[in-house]
């Protein structure tokens, strides 16, 4: 049974390339975590030299993780149908790791029992319990109208409107924090969501892989370097102007992340994974990688994680990039086994939601309005 989050993502026919582009970006997430939710992002300090730098580069190249996904999700969405069985598929596996995580926290006496906070578990995307998953479902609604309008625009009209919503989402954001713009909300909010929506859709529409733009990963790798080199000098020489820009930089919607996040995508299009235990592997961990994000960041367990690793205590390790790795890999890893299981336990329940009649009529009332 595929994960949740991917049923609303993707086709009958799985890409090994995206599939792997889609575990990528999951650990990327748990490594951006790693760095501003452990405590290390605030404990690292110019003087620190190579490992302040390391982070700092780390942390911008680690912001391409959220874009991806909507980017993924765009890409075979402008193409699928409105299902309201995947919302459902979708709300019980958040509820469930919110729930189940809740109430062994209040078992072990870590949190104090609460009735509201236990009914609060019911309802993960209303009250943002995971606020990745209650923008997803925003734009997942706005998706088959979205279609209706990518479908009426040629390539001419689409790839202008694509510049535009760039220019009024990323660009205009990231020449000064405090000109606000069309402010997308640092690519937290639908605004921005829906930007990366369409421009997946173009490259699903409009672009045709020719395994000649393989080297576009590479500025994935060069832009978060000029990022973190300029903090880094303009910090340690006092550069006011040029610390306020490139620290705006650090954001989902900044010009360098956006053009990070394209660049990957693009290449991640062009490569072929023909080994077939290799396929067969990425095929089978890719559906499993939502449970990753929602075991890790769950409220109570992303705290007690970073607290219980404590990495900023280690941060003068010489050998503390490879050790964050390792426990980024390790947290993935459990994260993996977890979902796995549980995949196997709602399996039935999966079934019967797609199969039944009631949630099918359902799907049908709604699509006559819609599609």
């Amino acid at each position: 049974m595929m994960s949740n989050i991917q049923k609303l993502n993707t086709t009958k026919e799985r890409n090994a390339n995206l599939d792997l582009l889609r575990i990528i970006s999951m650990f990327l997430i748990v490594l951006l975590h790693s760095i501003d939710h452990s405590g290390v992002l605030e404990s690292i300090r110019i003087e620190m030299g190579t490992i302040y730098l390391y982070e700092k580069i780390l942390h911008n190249f680690t912001q391409i993780c959220v874009n991806c996904f909507v980017l993924l999700s765009g890409y075979f969405l402008v193409k699928s149908k409105f299902r309201i069985s995947k919302i459902i598929s979708l709300w019980i596996e958040v509820v469930f790791y919110a729930l189940l995580f809740k109430i062994i926290f209040m078992i072990s006496g870590a949190i104090p029992f609460s009735f509201m906070s236990l009914a609060s578990c019911f309802f993960p995307i209303t009250t943002g319990r995971y606020w990745f998953v209650t923008i997803y479902i925003g734009m997942y609604l706005l998706a088959p109208f979205l279609n209706k309008a990518i479908f009426a625009l040629n390539k001419k009209q689409m790839s202008a409107l694509v510049v535009i919503l760039f220019i009024l989402m990323s660009v205009w954001v990231s020449v000064h924090p405090k000109i606000a713009g069309m402010n997308s909300g640092g690519g937290w909010g639908l605004a921005w969501f829906v930007t990366l929506y369409i421009t997946a859709a173009w490259f699903r529409l409009h672009y045709q892989p020719n395994k000649k733009h393989i080297s576009l990963a590479i500025i994935c790798l060069v832009n978060p370097i000029i990022v973190g080199c300029a903090l880094f000098v303009s910090q340690k020489y006092n550069i006011g102007i040029l610390t306020t820009v490139a620290s705006n930089w650090y954001k989902y919607d900044s010009v360098p992340v956006f053009f990070s996040t394209i660049s990957l995508f693009i290449a991640m299009l062009n490569i072929t994974i023909k080994n077939k235990i290799s396929t067969k592997i990425i095929t089978a961990v890719a559906p499993l990688t939502f449970g990753v994000y929602l075991i890790h960041a769950h409220a109570n367990v992303d705290p007690s994680l970073w607290s219980f690793l404590n990495l900023p205590d280690k941060l003068l390790m010489p050998s503390f990039p490879l050790y964050q790795i390792l426990v980024c890999v390790l947290i993935f890893a459990v994260g993996i086994a977890i979902d796995f299981f549980r995949q196997l336990l709602f399996r039935p329940i999966d079934g019967w939601i797609r199969k039944s009649n009631t949630i099918g009529k359902l799907e049908t009332k709604i699509s006559s309005y819609i599609q």
